[in-house]
């Protein structure tokens, strides 16, 4: 059998780092939110009696590192399944080291449909759980939506929708390894920010959304690249307010215009090698439990 499986990207609207734990993890708060800028991950059940994997472009490691691969493996493992063999492959739209989560939006994917291939035998907080043990991402991508993240951001709090915007997301030729922005964190003072609750309060207005977009990594990294690329997206008109998604280097702005989010987009290519235009997504829903 197979099945197909669309895994969204995500952004934060605010990112603060709050501490480093005794195990090297990491503590922070984020409000994140999923967009409709997605990967297709196809799931074929085979008689090889190995989990493989294939992705349309080149430089995405296709062996046991990669993390769809990993997440393959704790499911069967959670769910108590000798499979007779696997094979998954990715159509690839999210680019890497942006910050915009794909390889745990694959990872996510792959649990979702493995669940489904095989009759649901996981519950929702189990596949939750199998997700957190491969990656701190994976749980909110399951989820979807909006949602604050604490802990190393496997302990979710569902949010409601943001209203009705667009996000202009670009990617400048820099990547930024997740490891190296949590290095230049951990060089600064950790100190307590009230982003997140601010943004918390704000929530159903786009404006005040748009306001109070903070993240403890741009930050800490302080690239010219990246400043100057928010710097840019800010003087756009209809652009509302412009900040670097997780450990980055892709930059998002706001815009409750489509109109104006379109014509950045149509700017910002010919200056980046990645702009889309894209909308906030919901949260996922499941009739299993």
């Amino acid at each position: 059998m197979t099945i197909t499986v669309r895994s969204a990207a995500k952004i934060n609207l605010t990112l603060d780092i709050t501490g480093k734990r005794p195990d090297g993890y990491h503590d922070l708060r984020s409000v994140m939110q999923t967009i409709d800028l997605c990967e297709i991950v196809t799931l074929s059940q085979n008689d090889s009696g190995n989990i493989t994997i294939s992705c349309d472009k080149a430089g995405i490691p296709c062996d046991d590192s990669n993390v769809a691969v990993k997440c393959a493996r704790a499911f069967f493992k959670a769910a108590g399944i000798n499979p007779t063999g696997l094979h998954i492959d990715i159509v690839k739209n999210i680019p890497v080291q942006a910050g915009l989560a794909g390889g745990s939006a694959d990872g996510a994917a792959v649990l979702q449909g493995l669940n489904e291939l095989y009759g649901f035998p996981l519950t929702k907080e189990i596949l939750y759980k199998t997700g957190a043990s491969v990656g701190a991402d994976i749980p909110f991508c399951l989820m979807g939506g909006t949602a604050l993240a604490e802990g190393i951001g496997e302990k979710l709090t569902p949010l409601p929708d943001i209203p009705d915007c667009f996000f202009v997301v670009v990617k400048p030729p820099v990547g930024i390894s997740t490891a190296h922005a949590y290095g230049a964190v951990d060089r600064t003072d950790y100190k307590s920010s009230p982003s997140t609750d601010n943004m918390l309060a704000g929530l159903d207005d786009i404006n005040l959304i748009a306001a109070r977009l903070y993240n403890d990594f741009e930050e800490a990294l302080d690239i010219p690249e990246i400043k100057a690329l928010t710097d840019s997206l800010k003087m756009y008109d209809g652009c509302l307010g412009a900040c670097m998604s997780g450990s980055g280097s892709a930059v998002f702005a706001v815009f409750d215009d489509e109109n104006k989010a379109s014509l950045c987009v149509n700017e910002m290519k010919k200056l980046y090698p990645f702009a889309v235009c894209v909308k906030p997504l919901p949260r996922i829903s499941s009739s299993k439990s």
